[in-house]
């Protein structure tokens, strides 16, 4: 079940059209339950786990541009799943909130929010993670 949906996620970042109008970033972050490298496309992330091995897609979306709020541009929201080579804990579906300070080409950026496993053991964990983006 876990091949399938890694080979289903491989597939949907291959079929994602990589233009290079659209705005690229790369990164690396800490958190849980992963620690890795990230790939962003406009409000497509891509995220890979090193430490425990994992692999996420997420969906962004501004919360200035939902709300209508220009000062609340440094917010964002995501919505999206994982797969985690973690004992029990192996499929989620995410969500969260986030916050991205950019510095020029350089962005910091933390989030916070659920994760909802589905495979084997159903639990909701709260998790979190930290990181620096380079915007192309």
């Amino acid at each position: 079940m876990a091949n399938g949906m890694i080979n289903i996620m491989f597939i949907l970042f291959l079929i994602y059209p990589l233009n290079s109008f659209s705005k690229q970033q790369v990164g690396i972050f800490l958190g849980s339950p992963m620690s890795g490298f990230q790939y962003q496309q406009d409000n497509l992330r891509f995220s890979l786990g090193i430490k425990d091995f994992g692999f996420a897609v997420d969906q962004t979306f501004s919360v200035a541009a939902l709300l209508k709020k220009p000062k609340l541009a440094p917010l964002y929201v995501f919505l999206g799943g994982q797969i985690v080579d973690h004992h029990k804990h192996k499929i989620a579906v995410r969500s969260g909130i986030g916050f991205q300070q950019p510095f020029e080409q350089v962005i910091f950026y933390g989030e916070l929010g659920p994760s909802l496993y589905v495979l084997e053991d159903v639990d909701i964990k709260l998790e979190a993670s930290l990181g620096i983006k380079i915007d192309f």
